[in-house]
């Protein structure tokens, strides 16, 4: 279970009064060109609830059409005018915790609306890879607490996997698991302490160390993160989410010189964030002075960032003070 970065609202239903007739209203046909349709409709959740946050999605036509497309904080979708006769299918591709790859077909003007659940994840994906393997009873207590957070029963399954922590200090899964779990509630001292627990019986684990890493970035505790951070990739270099997180605290502190190499490291080795590796290198050239680099990093960072992440309209207005002063050296 890897962190990603996300923030997280509470739930409500999305009731969606009368879609059909103004989807029906937004389907227009102009007779020196091919008709197009607005389409409208909710992704929901493997359990029926609705999302807290943006999904990203590709969406796919069969006339060669290609576009990388977010819902809003809810999983609603709007895709205005789509050519009405051909076929389409949104892929959206497992977060690695709460559900699997999902595809959903249709022709826009055949289909409206479009509403569709994302597939269950397996519990064996939720599981980290170990040749460690604890008695049944305490998978049993892990397999739980997963499905009880999946379930939005976030207090159950809390103490779901504290009881499997409890029962066996050396599996590391339950110390991993239940980190995240707090780190996605924005936890971040209550994670800290659970995955420094699970380092006492498992001062090797490479997830742990990278986790517990990640989390003191999120919690600003830069000076930490580094230490944390050097430990996981000396005893696995190739890890690009434990790289990137330690570019993002030497960005933070000032060590530009160090930060620039593990960002690029990130972006070499599989595994980080694209998201996040595009606003630290936009930082990174932007403290330095590197400002046509960073305008492109951040150009980057808004086509992939949910539409509204509260870093948009920071990042633009930086965009434009850099771009002006590029064209004042220009016109000197």
């Amino acid at each position: 279970m890897n962190v990603r970065h996300a923030v997280h609202i509470l739930f409500f239903i999305a009731v969606f009064a009368g879609t059909a007739a103004n989807a029906r209203q937004n389907t227009q046909s102009n007779s020196a060109g091919p008709s197009t349709t607005t389409v409208r409709g909710q992704i929901l959740m493997p359990d029926g609830n609705v999302p807290t946050i943006n999904i990203r999605f590709d969406l796919d036509g069969s006339n060669g059409f290609h576009d990388l497309r977010f819902t809003d904080s809810n999983g609603r979708i709007i895709l205005e005018r789509l050519p009405s006769d051909v076929s389409f299918t949104i892929l959206v591709r497992s977060d690695e915790l709460n559900y699997a790859d999902t595809r959903y077909k249709f022709v826009p003007g055949e289909n409206m609306d479009v509403r569709f659940y994302l597939n269950p994840l397996p519990v064996a994906k939720l599981l980290k890879p170990s040749e460690y393997k604890p008695s049944s009873e305490v998978q049993s207590l892990h397999d739980r607490a997963i499905k009880a957070f999946q379930s939005s029963r976030m207090d159950e399954a809390e103490t779901l996997m504290r009881q499997a922590m409890k029962a066996d200090p050396k599996y590391v899964a339950a110390f991993n698991d239940l980190g995240v779990m707090l780190m996605r509630r924005q936890k971040y001292a209550e994670a800290e302490k659970v995955y420094l627990e699970g380092l006492q019986n498992n001062p090797k684990s490479v997830t742990l160390l990278e986790n517990l890493g990640t989390d003191q970035v999120h919690a600003a505790k830069y000076d930490d993160a580094i230490v944390t951070l050097r430990s996981a990739l000396r005893l696995q270099p190739a890890r690009g989410e434990a790289h990137l997180q330690l570019g993002a605290a030497l960005v933070e502190t000032g060590r530009y010189v160090e930060a620039e190499a593990e960002l690029v490291a990130a972006k070499l080795d599989s595994g980080a964030d694209e998201t996040g590796l595009q606003l630290y290198f936009g930082k990174l050239y932007a403290s330095t002075g590197n400002f046509a680099k960073a305008i492109d990093a951040f150009t980057a960072y808004l086509k992939l960032a949910p539409p509204d992440s509260p870093s948009i309209p920071v990042i633009q207005a930086a965009i434009r003070r850099m771009q002006d002063e590029l064209n004042k050296r220009v016109g000197k």
